[in-house]
């Protein structure tokens, strides 16, 4: 699966001519003299494609909201794909996506175009921030200074995570600009994800930092939240992402060859990918480690018809896999698995379930995290919701859900479950429950079976991506003995 690398110059005159991404495809690997409009369209398709295929699919098979159903997708769900497995993934971030970003920050630069700059400084932390929270340490400093050279330096993660903040302030300055300091076009259509608006980019500058900040909280959980909070608010005004309209994402085409990335794995892999037991456990209303085949209870998720397709199709039942048991159930539902699905970097509704999570770590007795749960909750629904007709996403049900699903106890230990819980439903394929997962141990997801081999010697859920064979052969830097335990991510010791 890729997105159709037609010639440069044929992706500029359809962009200049006003094509969205529905109506053209674009090109991963732009030539050094594209001008900066054709950049930013390939650059933000190819790193949300990527995002979707590379890194999504394969982490929500390992906290199990998908299954390697069939298919070479099995060795995803037992963790046997070997280091081979991961070269797409390598090649596909650094030089199909953050190659071409990198140039694009640097003709923003020369051509004094601070709106660009900013927009590709913050796609290339988040590019930046995805590889190293799959695989740790990373090349980084050396990584697109030196293309075509193979023995790069791999910067230590925490140092990468220093970094990362520094560059979402700078971007945030450069976007604070005025236009007339752009000495040239402004972003518009060709940014696929705000149509140029930077105060949406801002605000999702800001969440971004308040999310790289809860990742440490196993290091200092209360100077973790306590940046969080900073991070989304300004003395009291909120300044992350507003609501579900200001959710960081892109929308794919129509087109076989620029679609959803879920929908062409299905299309050409077909039952590959099914969704997880206890993904599914927790949509029919059960918990997490309740047997796949147990009647839905009270409370079904209202967003269930539009997260899963019925299993047998034609029913009204939903089933999901055991972890490392091939088979074929529940599949990615409409709401994500069509053409023109989106891709979502980072959302309102992660946003406030930041603040739930910081404020019970600080006090949690603090009645405004239930406010941001609940809204947590409740911008999921709006954004994947549209038919209020299904029985079981009526407003009556959905504020019957949010009570019985999204009401904490003031007890911390049960309550971050809570929050986690809801958070890993709400922001089904992405990569981030898996972050969370390692963070917080939630949600208690069982073992897979058929787990325990070389790869994975203790048959745990992976806390790692090992190294891709293609840079265990070429880089003499790479760090050795890596697999799916080892070395955990500096934020996860």
């Amino acid at each position: 699966m890729k997105i159709n690398r037609y010639n440069i110059l044929l992706i500029t005159f359809l962009l200049l001519n006003g094509c969205r991404l529905a109506e053209t495809n674009v090109s991963p690997n732009a030539s050094s003299d594209a001008p900066v409009s054709a950049l930013l369209s390939g650059s933000e398709a190819t790193l949300s494609f990527s995002l979707g295929v590379d890194a999504g699919l394969i982490t929500s098979t390992y906290v199990q909201q998908t299954s390697g159903a069939n298919g070479d997708a099995t060795s995803n769900g037992n963790y046997t794909a070997g280091p081979v497995r991961f070269n797409a993934v390598w090649t596909n971030f650094y030089a199909n996506a953050l190659e071409n970003l990198y140039l694009l920050q640097i003709k923003a630069g020369q051509q004094n175009l601070p709106y660009y700059k900013g927009i590709s400084r913050i796609l290339l932390t988040f590019g930046f921030g995805t590889l190293t929270d799959l695989f740790g340490d990373i090349p980084y400093t050396q990584a697109l200074k030196q293309r075509g050279y193979t023995s790069l330096a791999y910067d230590k993660q925490e140092d990468i995570y220093k970094s990362l903040q520094l560059q979402l302030d700078t971007a945030i300055s450069e976007l604070s600009q005025v236009a007339a300091d752009n000495q040239g076009a402004l972003p518009a259509a060709d940014d696929f994800i705000f149509n140029g608006d930077v105060r949406k980019w801002i605000a999702t500058a800001w969440t971004l930092k308040a999310r790289y900040a809860i990742h440490l909280s196993r290091l200092d959980g209360a100077k973790a939240a306590a940046n969080v909070l900073a991070d989304l608010y300004n003395n009291g005004t909120w300044r992350g992402i507003a609501n579900g309209r200001q959710d960081a994402q892109l929308n794919f085409g129509s087109a076989a060859t620029n679609a959803n990335p879920y929908y062409q794995q299905n299309l050409t892999r077909p039952g590959w990918i099914g969704l997880g037991a206890p993904f599914v456990n927790l949509l029919n209303g059960n918990q997490v480690v309740d047997p796949p085949a147990q009647v839905a209870g009270a409370f079904v998720d209202p967003r269930r018809a539009y997260f899963a397709t019925p299993s047998p199709a034609g029913t009204n039942s939903y089933s999901g896999s055991v972890g490392g048991v091939p088979g074929a159930f529940s599949l990615i539902g409409s709401y994500y698995g069509s053409a023109t699905s989106p891709v979502v970097l980072i959302s309102f509704s992660e946003a406030k379930f930041l603040e739930a999570e910081a404020r019970i770590i600080i006090n949690p007795a603090d009645p405004l995290a239930q406010t941001a749960l609940q809204d947590a909750i409740k911008a999921s629904f709006d954004k994947v919701i549209t038919n209020t007709d299904d029985p079981f996403a009526t407003p009556a049900k959905q504020a019957a859900y949010i009570t019985a699903k999204g009401s904490l106890t003031g007890a911390f230990a049960t309550d971050l479950k809570t929050v986690i819980t809801q958070k890993y439903i709400a922001l089904f394929l992405q990569p981030e429950s898996w972050t969370d997962y390692r963070r917080t141990g939630y949600p208690d997801i069982p073992l897979a079976q058929n787990a325990t081999h070389g790869f994975n010697p203790n048959g745990n859920i992976p806390r790692r991506v090992p190294y891709p064979q293609s840079e265990q052969s070429l880089n003499k830097n790479t760090p050795a003995g890596s697999n799916y335990q080892t070395p955990r991510p500096w934020w996860d010791q």
